[in-house]
């Protein structure tokens, strides 16, 4: 096992606190040192009678006996080999190990008097593996970071799926916000935000971050690019953003530490019920956060982090606002030839000018916002069905541009196969040209892997049986007709054996 390192100076305040009348205990207390330890070194400076002169005290008092430390010394090259090659890089304990293996050290030396080895003789190079804690002042800095959890029983699905905590911890108080979740998104990681300042009731100054895709999209030393739904949320709160260096996770290293203790309880919660739900889950870390770990002294600070919160940070946070953030969608598309364009399965139309161009669309409050070059362009309800058309993004004489662009590229392909095949690519087009300008296409491209023949039948069916054509449609259609001319159904739907069974003769139905 290790041990404290003792110096002269320690040594001399132990007695200068025990000339002074202070108890055995007392000291103990005092300097952080076993009672047994402190008794064991006045034992022996008594027994030397050289209280007065501290320099001469025993070997024993000032360390432990060196022969363990002499076993070690001819491997003192092996070992820095071991523990700081730049290709094999081995941890202390693995270095140990292999020490006693090559050398049939095992059972002469702890790994304890290896620790100490290491030490005295500075073996390790550490000379940029410091950290240097920075603190931070009430209400100055939250660090947040994502990490994954485990995985959590699903009841809707009836599968296990991957859960990640979202941790938010205050700098100064280390009191901390957590919630489990099943996506990473940009929706979710603002909707996480906006909990967590709800659940502190304030905000901080400064939001530390890693380069997670829903906050940052680019990482950059001097100039990184902040995901607009997380910027727009930043600004609504009055709140400033502070991404870390790329692979540098020590910027975060309060946060970086909470990843584990939040990942044990949660390794925990799960052990006690294997098919506990996320809807429990979250109460109950929140309530462990505050009754459990905010209670309970921190390493670093010595202080209960929920009674420093409440107590020093939790007044120096900024107000909330009186109108709570809503949350917006930020998407990129493309105008298509047809005037639209496609946001999360929904159309929407849009001027002749911005054909073939990508714009930012903004879903927000039910309304579509586009936006060209950061300028607002068209506005849009989000409908209902699939498609918001406003008439005006279309040319004047649009029911009459069969003869110019696109149109006419599809039905001249359409006139190359069959002129059946044109009058139905023509039909499709003429109610609206451009509306239906994508369908027609899909047609088109479907129609060009099958027969002409094939094709002519189909768009005679169609032409004389469906008032509206679908790709799906026409291609079951090409299909029938395939399999007929192939002499696959002898021009009869095939029929299983059950509802073959239920097939009459008409003189069955008939009275006599």
């Amino acid at each position: 096992m290790g041990y404290n390192r003792i110096t002269t100076m320690d040594i001399s305040e132990v007695l200068r606190r025990h000339k002074q009348g202070q108890s055995i205990s007392s000291i103990s207390k005092a300097l952080g040192y076993d009672r047994k330890t402190v008794r064991k070194y006045l034992k022996a400076v008594h027994a030397d009678k050289k209280t007065e002169g501290l320099t001469s005290l025993p070997e024993v008092i000032m360390g432990r006996p060196k022969e363990k430390q002499e076993i070690l010394e001819p491997f003192t090259q092996e070992i820095k080999g071991l523990v700081n090659s730049t290709i094999n890089k081995l941890k202390p304990k693995s270095a140990f190990e292999i020490i006693c293996l090559r050398h049939d050290l095992a059972g002469r030396l702890s790994y304890s008097s290896f620790k100490r080895f290491i030490r005295r003789n500075r073996i390790i190079d550490s000379s940029n593996k410091f950290t240097c804690r920075i603190e931070s002042e009430p209400g100055s800095q939250i660090q947040v970071d994502y990490c994954k959890a485990g995985l959590l029983h699903d009841p809707i699905s009836g599968k296990r799926k991957i859960v990640y905590a979202f941790i938010g911890t205050l700098s100064h108080s280390h009191h901390k916000y957590v919630e489990f979740v099943y996506s990473q998104n940009q929706m979710s990681f603002v909707q996480s935000h906006i909990n967590m300042f709800n659940f502190f009731q304030g905000l901080p100054v400064t939001i530390k971050l890693d380069n997670l895709k829903s906050g940052v999209i680019k990482p950059d030393l001097y100039d990184p690019k902040i995901n607009r739904a997380y910027a727009e949320m930043a600004e609504h709160y009055g709140l400033f953003l502070d991404p870390c260096r790329v692979a540098s996770p020590q910027d975060k290293g309060i946060v970086e530490r909470d990843v584990q203790t939040v990942r044990e309880e949660f390794r925990k919660m799960l052990a006690i019920n294997p098919l506990v739900s996320l809807r429990e889950v979250n109460p109950a870390i929140k309530n462990w956060i505050v009754q459990v770990y905010g209670k309970r002294k921190h390493g670093t600070t010595q202080q209960e982090p929920y009674t420093v919160f409440r107590t020093v940070e939790q007044p120096e946070l900024l107000s909330l606002p009186p109108e709570e953030y809503v949350i917006a969608q930020w998407k990129e598309a493309t105008v298509h030839p047809d005037h639209y364009l496609q946001v999360n399965t929904k159309y929407y139309s849009m001027p002749d000018e911005f054909i073939g161009k990508r714009l930012m669309v903004k879903l927000q409050n039910n309304i579509a916002r586009i936006y060209c070059n950061d300028i607002l362009v068209k506005q849009h309800i989000i409908p209902s069905t699939n498609r918001s058309t406003d008439i005006n993004d279309f040319p004047e004489n649009m029911r009459h541009r069969l003869d110019t662009g696109m149109p006419l590229y599809l039905r001249n392909q359409a006139h190359a196969i069959t002129s059946e095949f044109e009058k139905l690519i023509t039909k499709i087009l003429t109610p609206n040209a451009y509306i239906n300008l994508r369908r027609a296409q899909a047609i088109v491209c479907l129609a060009k892997n099958y027969p002409v023949d094939v094709i002519k039948l189909a768009s005679v069916t169609a032409l004389d049986n469906y008032s509206t054509v679908h790709p799906k449609l026409f291609k079951s259609i090409i299909e029938k007709h395939q399999e007929i001319i192939n002499g696959t159904l002898d021009g009869k739907l095939p029929l299983s054996l059950e509802t073959e069974s239920f097939v009459r003769d008409t003189n069955y139905f008939t009275h006599s």
